[in-house]
């Protein structure tokens, strides 16, 4: 089974013990107990401990610093199946396991397709600090395993702008006979930091592939080169026509990414606002402010937006409203409703909104504050992010905020030290 892409450069910050200790885990066992566990001669033992672990890992319910030493020497285990599980919990781990990058990297030679390519996936996860691993990345490009290679494409995309030596084989895997490289291959060219000149002729050619996520991706990345790009607004005005809703609405995103240069798709944008997809209209909507600066011809779709039963559909809308600014004045009221909407993701969106066009902390912080106790990492983030673009009119949230410096997850720490520096300056001490 192939491993689908989503990388976010990793920031931590060193808080906390470096391992969970006597902490029970997994099936009543303490993280040591497992990782003692990978050591058994009985192979069925060290599976279900490298799976333990992987899942405490991937989840980071649990502080897993201190587990690397253990995970890497695993990386030599006989066994395929314990090798790709510690390869998959290194990956998980991110910086804290930079140590593991010769092992990984040894690794991508391995004898098992499967392993080759959680190591590679792994690389990725451990960011820049991996960036001793880009030649044999590059050349993993050539195996003949497509999963290897959308790996491959991964582990790139995660290392970012210190695998820019990749750049001419990445172009070059647009045309690869598997889908689902071409697609990594388009967005890991935005992340290696591809210059437009380079890519917005072959990106404007992958907008014709006959995959819709090929497509679409294309298009995403695009717009990733703003202004630079302007030369694919036709081509990415055809896609407005697309068949796929999804391609549709990345489409008009990146239309709206590439800006004020953009004005030519201005009516064809203006016909997508009847759109039959909710999606796609507030993606057409937003890209048409972005381009126009017009509030005015948009507001009426957003504000209705708010009021889809999709809740990402109600999220971007709200999203999209914030960026809008005080001249979306006219969404408060249905803006306040979805303060107390089912959907927490939605609520959060909504009190950053809320609080970008009218300026009142007082109305937005108990939801925010609810948010950062959420059991999903990422919402637990956004709220934090949330807090401090509101600054010091957030001091409320000091102690909540300094709470989640011991968050499991090294991204919500990360978040939650940014808020705290913005909201009070004395906490960069």
């Amino acid at each position: 089974m192939r491993i689908v892409w989503s990388v976010c450069l990793i920031l931590l910050i060193a808080v906390g013990p470096s391992l969970a200790g006597g902490k029970s885990v997994g099936k009543g066992r303490t993280l040591t107990g497992w990782i003692e566990k990978l050591k058994s001669n009985d192979v069925a033992v060290r599976r279900q401990a490298a799976k333990e672990i992987h899942e405490l890992c991937e989840e980071q319910t649990e502080n897993t610093r201190g587990a690397a030493p253990a995970l890497i020497a695993a990386l030599s285990d006989a066994d395929a199946e314990v090798r790709g599980l510690v390869a998959d919990a290194l990956g998980h781990m991110g910086e804290d396991a930079k140590a593991a990058v010769p092992a990984l990297t040894k690794a991508l030679k391995d004898k098992d397709a499967g392993v080759r390519g959680k190591c590679a996936f792994a690389l990725g996860g451990i960011g820049p600090d991996a960036k001793e691993a880009v030649p044999a990345l590059i050349e993993l490009l050539k195996d003949m395993d497509p999963d290897v290679r959308v790996n491959a494409v991964a582990g790139l995309n995660g290392i970012g702008t210190a695998a820019k030596a990749a750049i001419p084989v990445l172009i070059k895997s647009l045309k690869d006979e598997d889908a689902e490289v071409r697609m990594n291959a388009a967005s890991a060219l935005d992340s290696v930091g591809a210059e437009a000149k380079t890519a917005v002729a072959p990106l404007i050619d992958a907008l014709k592939d006959a995959d819709e996520g090929v497509r679409g991706q294309a298009a995403v990345t695009l717009g990733k080169f703003g202004a630079a790009a302007n030369e694919s607004v036709p081509a990415l005005v055809k896609l407005l026509k697309d068949m796929h809703m999804g391609v549709r609405g990345d489409a008009a995103h990146a239309l709206g990414e590439i800006g004020s240069t953009a004005k030519e798709a201005v009516p064809a944008l203006k016909e997508a606002l009847k759109d039959k997809e909710g999606t796609v209209r507030v993606h057409v909507a937003e890209s048409l402010w972005k381009i126009t600066g017009e509030a005015k011809t948009v507001l009426p779709v957003l504000i209705e937006a708010l009021k889809n039963d999709d809740k990402f559909v109600r999220g971007d809308a709200a999203h999209t409203l914030g960026e809008i600014g005080k001249e979306a004045t006219a969404a408060l009221p249905t803006l306040e409703k979805l303060l107390k909407d089912k959907d927490a993701g939605v609520r959060v969106h909504a009190a950053e909104s809320h609080w970008k066009i009218a300026g009142d902390a007082k109305a937005v912080l108990p939801v925010l504050l609810e948010g950062l106790k959420h059991a999903d990492k990422s919402l637990r983030m956004e709220a934090a992010e949330a807090l401090g673009e509101i600054g010091a009119k957030a001091k409320a949230a000091l102690p909540a905020l300094r709470a989640l410096l011991k968050d499991p997850s090294p991204e919500v720490r990360a978040a939650a030290m940014e808020a705290l520096k913005t909201i009070d300056r004395k906490a960069q001490k």
